[in-house]
């Protein structure tokens, strides 16, 4: 079989009001050249049954047990037949032309492996509460990554042969999975965002648990220590490191205060 040009890796959980139109935004995209892979992580919901309704020769959907997303996200990588892997989340949604821009730049620029977008924000309503403007050079990129995560999963893609020999995103890493693979890339590979927005990002208020969230701010932590340790940044950078630390030691209730005081805040800033 001839290899697509694209690999779209999407791992879903219990995500029925959200995967169809998903999977509609990839199988919708301008460039058609494309393979959908789609690893169902033990849906327990109506998510199985809207896949299996979907009739496209280029999907393909691999169901197995719960094992989280990061396991989920190699498996799909295993499957990839393309040059370019692209990630979307099962809730977010690709504008048509993202593929065919993204492929286009990165045939344009072969030193760049890590190609990110903009992206709106949107509430479970689908209605606008932000964007997402990342930096969109190499060098501010990683004046950033040592800071917070400059990319949004859901927008990027990636060459798939620098994915593969970097092994994949590390399973040890059950959250912050993509932040702790861009600042490994990043060692390989130059790094770049498109500014336009080509995707749509949904966020849902309450999704993430405390606990999660705890397990998320120490990832970052290590991630960012073990840079600062290998020489990939200054020393006195090691105050990134200890800022998800202070976040820690923060009641959960007041992490979850100030999260929703933010989604308030955009969604606020929406209606002006």
């Amino acid at each position: 079989m001839t290899a697509p040009a694209v690999s779209v890796l999407v791992s879903v959980h219990n995500e029925e009001a959200f995967v169809g139109e998903a999977i509609r935004s990839v199988l919708a995209q301008t460039l058609a050249d494309l393979e959908l892979l789609v690893v169902d992580d033990g849906s327990t919901d109506g998510t199985p049954a809207i896949l299996a309704a979907v009739q496209d020769p280029r999907l393909t959907i691999v169901r197995h047990a719960r094992r989280g997303l990061t396991p989920s996200l190699n498996r799909a990588l295993g499957l990839a037949r393309a040059p370019l892997a692209a990630r979307l989340d099962a809730d977010d949604v690709a504008l048509p032309e993202r593929l065919a821009r993204q492929r286009a730049f990165l045939d344009a620029h072969p030193e760049v492996g890590v190609l990110g977008t903009a992206a709106r924000e949107v509430d479970a309503a689908g209605r606008e509460v932000g964007r997402m403007d990342p930096p969109t050079e190499d060098r501010a990129i990683r004046r950033a990554l040592i800071r917070g995560n400059p990319f949004v999963h859901s927008s990027v893609m990636v060459r798939t042969a620098l994915l593969r020999a970097a092994g994949g995103y590390d399973e040890r890493v059950p959250v912050a999975q993509d932040y702790e693979l861009w600042m490994r890339l990043g060692r390989v590979t130059r790094l770049a965002n498109l500014p336009d927005v080509l995707v749509v990002r949904r966020l849902v208020a309450g999704r993430v648990s405390v606990a999660r969230d705890a397990e998320r701010l120490a990832a970052e932590a290590r991630v960012r220590w073990t840079a600062v340790r290998r020489g990939d940044y200054p020393w006195w950078c090691a105050v990134f490191a200890v800022r998800p630390v202070l976040a820690l030691a923060l009641p959960g209730a007041l992490r979850r205060a100030v999260r929703r005081a933010r989604l308030r805040r955009n969604e606020r800033r929406s209606e002006r």
